[in-house]
């Protein structure tokens, strides 16, 4: 389907950057044969990058193609149209039309936390919690839909902790649905505290 097709594209663009890169040649020569990229996309806007063309008879004229503007990558998945030509001119409208009339929220990295957590037996009292990759949200322009985020802890939070390690999970809302679920990572190693420390936790966690 186009869904699989664009999951495919973000996979490779996101995993394979370097195999990548081969997608925006022009042309190559293999064995002295010259090889033409059929993706006409190229010829027709420069912040196109790829991905790729292909034709069945059952298919037709298919495109998955992606572009880069400024901060922001989006992917087209074109099926079932009867010309190259065609193929190339609709995809272009349709990454045309999500750059005009979609924008991409940033809401959780490393340096926008979803929260604080208490830790126990640490040198820190608390620890900030959230995403180390960037999570992001595609929504029209000027939406006014409610965007939050939740964030779900599995336990308590014993020291010593190491950044990137995985305590929960958090969802991203819109207007009280979820829309998308990240795995909740501690953002700062907190060492274990001292044996006092320590030993103080201890008890009162028997209570807590």
């Amino acid at each position: 389907t186009a869904q699989d097709l664009t999951i495919l594209g973000a996979a490779l663009i996101r995993d394979f950057p370097d195999y990548y890169a081969w997608c925006a040649l022009p042309n190559f020569v293999d064995n002295g044969i010259k090889q033409d990229n059929r993706n006409m996309m190229l010829a027709m806007d420069r912040s196109v990058d790829g991905i790729k063309t292909g034709h069945t008879e059952a298919a037709g004229y298919c495109l998955l193609s992606s572009a880069k503007r400024e901060d922001r990558r989006l992917i087209a998945a074109v099926m079932g149209t009867k010309s190259k030509t065609y193929r190339a001119e609709a995809s272009l409208e349709l990454l045309n039309y999500g750059f005009r009339f979609f924008e991409s929220i940033k809401l959780l990295g490393k340096l926008q936390p979803a929260g604080t957590v208490q830790v126990w037996k640490g040198l820190a009292d608390e620890v900030q919690v959230g995403t180390l990759a960037p999570v992001y949200l595609t929504q029209p322009r000027g939406s006014s839909a409610k965007t939050e985020t939740r964030t779900e802890v599995s336990g308590k939070l014993i020291a010593p902790l190491t950044e990137g390690q995985q305590i929960g999970t958090v969802t991203v809302l819109v207007d009280g649905k979820p829309v998308k679920t990240e795995p909740l990572v501690v953002l700062a190693e907190v060492p274990s505290g001292g044996f006092f420390k320590r030993l103080w936790d201890s008890i009162r966690l028997w209570f807590a």
